[in-house]
Formats: structure tokens, sequence, C-alpha cells
């Protein structure tokens, strides 16, 4: 029997008795879920879900009245201190996030993908304008090699432009079809930035193919999300989001690992390299919020199916009680 999800919908500024338990520390922010504090009698516990709108400048724009509506009276508080902060680190993380990002809801929604696919689009084009470099990269230097490298970019190209064309139809059998295809193009692009975050030279001469190749990770984490996803698949589809971050993590703690135990290399790096390396690196952990509010998103479609797609237009921060 299915139930209704209206009466689980709210939009925030609506309620506001949680912003204010949330200004106090009687709840706090963990992702893009709101639960009970601890020492509450209840900690842990979920209290509901926040659904951001998929505009980022929206996003941007709520967030940023989110939290200034949490700062207020912060001054004056004397209890719930940790649980303010915690909650305020989040928020600039997802705000972080966003500017990568330019969406959060991008796994779920098709409003979303439609964004992963155009990420993608211009990643291939960036690609193509530097097709030496990432040649290089993979260690693909002769003419065979280079026309392998350009095969492979356009069956690529052909598999993002088949998986949108399969969600906008609804075309399920053709979508499980694509699963495996998504997943070497994903392993591929994590191999080839695993093997050149063990060479330190390469966090210096190829950062900017290596940016690359990361971006397209992360879009194609998301995108093998929102197939599985669309394929029925959803517990796969959260668990590919919660790889991505377990593997973006990892590859920039293995690129600084290796950078810091070789001092030869690292007594190289000019200072416009060293802001550029911690730029990247920056980057990567920026991301990371706005994968665990995947994660949490996906979940709450595994329990109410449709519920996201149903809110993704809304113009306000939404929350959707557990």
């Amino acid at each position: 029997m299915s139930v209704n999800p209206d009466p689980l919908i709210r939009s925030l500024p609506d309620r506001p008795e949680v912003l204010e338990k949330i200004r106090v520390g009687l709840y706090n922010l963990c992702g893009g879920v709101v639960r009970h504090a601890a020492g509450t009698g209840k900690g842990g516990q979920i209290v509901g879900h926040l659904v951001f709108p998929n505009d980022g400048e929206e996003v941007k724009k709520r967030l940023d009245q989110l939290q200034s509506t949490l700062s207020q009276g912060l001054g004056s508080l004397e209890s719930g201190m940790g649980q303010m902060k915690d909650s305020m680190d989040m928020l600039q993380g997802l705000q972080s996030a966003n500017l990568v990002m330019s969406g959060l809801n991008l796994a779920v929604t098709t409003a979303g993908f439609i964004i992963v696919c155009k990420k993608l689009d211009g990643i291939s084009d960036q690609i193509e304008a530097q097709s030496r470099g990432i040649a290089q990269l993979v260690q693909m230097v002769s003419e065979i090699q280079d026309r392998n490298l350009l095969q492979d970019e356009a069956e690529f190209r052909s598999l993002a432009v088949s998986a949108k064309q399969f969600c906008e139809l609804g075309d399920v059998q053709q979508l499980k079809g694509l699963i495996r295809p998504l997943l070497k193009e994903y392993q591929f692009t994590k191999l080839v930035l695993e093997r050149h975050a063990l060479i330190p030279e390469s966090s210096i001469g190829r950062l900017g193919e290596i940016k690359l190749l990361q971006d397209r990770l992360v879009n194609l984490g998301l995108m093998l999300s929102h197939v599985q996803m669309k394929s029925g698949a959803i517990k796969h589809s959260r668990e590919s989001v919660m790889q991505l971050d377990s593997d973006l993590t990892a590859l920039n703690a293995r690129r600084v690992d290796v950078l810091i135990n070789d001092r030869a290399v690292a007594s190289r790096i000019s200072h416009p390299q060293f802001a550029d390396l911690t730029g990247f690196l920056r980057r990567g952990k920026q991301v990371l919020p706005a994968l665990s509010y995947q994660a949490d998103v996906i979940e709450l479609e595994m329990r109410h199916p449709g519920l996201l797609e149903q809110v993704s237009e809304a113009k306000e921060i939404m929350l959707v009680a557990a």
C-alpha cells in the first residue's frame, strides 16, 4: 500500500522551531540530516532530511540565509556550542561543495542528472583540447595509441549520451546494460589516478590533466549512481556514491603521503605550484560533504520512492520528516 508523502514535506523556513533547536544545540546537522544532539535523550536519532534546490544559485542563496539564521544570537549561547559549531561547519562544507558541483541532488533527480551530463561534456571538451597531455599521462605516446585514446573518448561520449537518452525514455533494460561499461570507465579513470598518485612528479608536472581526470571520476560516479537508481538498483546507487567518497579521500591521502616521503621532489615545488596543489586537494575535500548528502537523500528515496523528484523543483530548502 503506497503512502502519501505530502504530510512529510515542509519548507524549512516554515519550521522555525527546527531552526531554533539547531541554533540552541538541541538538533545538529550531519550532512543533509537533522539529528537530535547528544545529551538530549535521543542523541543521533533522525528528525528529518534536508532537500536542497537543484539550481546552484538557489542553493547558495538558501544556505546563506540558513547560516545567517543560525548565527543570530550565537554570542549569547552558553550551551550546545559544540553542536552549533558542527552544524555551521557542515553548512560551510555544503556551500563549498555546491561551488564545485553546482547543485546537490545530482544522483537522484532528473534535473541533477542533466547537470552531470553537461559537466561530463565540458570535461570531454577540455580533455580533447589537452589530448596530448592526457595521452602522456596514461602513457599512450605512439600514433596508434593516440588513436586508441580518441576511440576510447568516442566510446565514452556515446555511453554518456546513451545513458541520458535511456533515462529520459525510462528504458530500464537498456540502462541495466550501461552499468558495466560505466563501471569500466570509472575503474579505468580511478586506476590512472591511483598510478599517478604514487609518482611525486605527477602532482607537479601533470596536475592539470589530473584535475580533469578527477573531475571525470566524480561525475562518472554520479552518473553511475543515477543509472543504477533508474534501473531499480537503488541500494547499489547509494553504494556507488559512498565508494566515490572513499576513493577521493584515499587518492588525496595517498598523494600527500607520497610527497611528504619524497623530500627531493617536495623541495623543488615552487610557491605557485604549491598553491595549485593545495587548491586541488582542498577542492577534492570540498566535494565530500555533498557526496555524504547524496548518500543521505538516496537513502531517503529508498524509503519514499518518488519523493525527491516531487520536491526537486522547489526553490526553498525542504525538510522531509523522518
